[in-house]
């Protein structure tokens, strides 16, 4: 099997190897163990294709053809602000385990997701990257990628969803910094650095990249505003809210400074472990998705941590208009009851415009 999914690619793609992959041999590797450059697309994406006649949106809506055509590591434009191009970070920072939890998720998405992880960030800064499977209905499509260097696979043996997916991946996570992802993105040029950077300096904040936007019918990526912040409405429904124009006029001098914000988004983001375990991980109550991006900001509130988007991190998101799973009682209950635990771990008398204690 190592040889199977261990040579096609390579050998089938004539490609420039890097002077940074010079350095790892496939000996280094554990047994059973392949580089992502040598990891077998063809063979893992071909599997699951979408047959002529089929509706391409039907399993993950978004365009899965699309998608499938792509190669593991296409380029992405640099989407960073020029000032970002030139900044030198720090020697010394912490490496970090990258949890990515999934179900059902298509598998040349989140191939793409492990490669950029992998190609896109200095190799000693990630430990390792965690893939948790929320009970997919194949189980190869996670345990094939366990194959990847620095990629462990955990399966839930029931649908846990992503809440309690996520603890599971930081339990197991032996670094000291966690980074987490969903599993339908792709890394952009120097993403890493700058949000380790700000939590090596102060282990209770808890930072987001800018989230580029990967457009779900034909994958363009396409570059985010770098003026926006996160928010939420009345109904304990996230959403982005433009800077005002005084914030904008002050970030003109230093345009790639960390952005407070009273929430983050929630697919991703990097923080401190121990801090994590401070704030009571997550609410184990919560199913499936939704809230969590609320629930780990107010626990930041509470337990005198601080929230940041950092403009010289950029992480492309496929965004799409609707949820390709199912709800266990109905959509509707399972919001209903994240909303009930949202609310409950809130700031008393909170209102949505209002500013965080950062």
């Amino acid at each position: 099997m190592q040889d199977e999914w261990g040579s096609s690619y390579s050998s089938s793609r004539s490609r420039p190897q890097h002077s940074d992959e010079k350095t790892h041999t496939i000996d280094a590797l554990p047994p059973g163990k392949v580089r992502w450059q040598d990891f077998n697309q063809n063979l893992y994406v071909g599997a699951t294709l979408v047959r002529p006649g089929q509706d391409p949106y039907a399993r993950n809506k978004f365009n899965q053809v699309e998608s499938d055509k792509l190669q593991m590591d296409r380029a992405v434009p640099d989407t960073r602000h020029d000032h970002c191009r030139s900044k030198q970070w720090r020697s010394d920072l912490p490496a970090s385990s990258v949890v990515i939890t999934f179900h059902n998720e298509a598998r040349s998405a989140l191939l793409r997701t492990v490669v950029s992880v992998l190609k896109k960030s200095p190799s000693h800064l990630v430990k390792e990257i965690i893939l948790v499977d929320d009970y997919s209905d194949n189980p190869e499509d996670g345990a094939l990628l366990g194959k990847i260097e620095k990629v462990r696979v955990l399966r839930n043996d029931r649908r846990e969803g992503l809440m309690r997916s996520r603890v599971r991946g930081a339990d197991a996570a032996t670094a000291p910094v966690l980074t987490f992802l969903d599993s339908h993105c792709e890394c952009n040029d120097h993403w890493l650095e700058p949000l380790l950077e700000r939590v090596a300096e102060d282990k209770t904040r808890v930072v987001s990249p800018i989230i580029d936007v990967i457009n779900m019918d034909n994958f363009q990526y396409v570059g985010a505003s770098a003026d926006l912040k996160g928010g939420f409405d009345w109904n304990l429904v996230f959403k982005w809210d433009y800077m005002t124009l005084e914030q904008r006029r002050a970030r003109q001098g230093n345009p790639i400074a960390p952005i407070k914000t009273p929430m983050i988004a929630g697919g991703l983001f990097v923080m401190d472990k121990e801090y994590f375990e401070r704030l009571g991980k997550y609410d184990m109550m919560m199913d499936v998705w939704g809230g969590e991006n609320l629930e780990i900001s107010f626990r930041v509130w509470q337990c005198d941590g601080s929230l940041e988007i950092i403009p010289c991190s950029r992480v492309g998101h496929v965004f799409r208009k609707q949820h390709p799973y199912t709800f266990p009682g109905g959509s509707g209950t399972v919001f209903a009851r994240s909303g009930r635990s949202r609310a409950q771990s809130s700031p008393v008398g909170y209102t949505p415009s209002m500013v965080s204690p950062v």
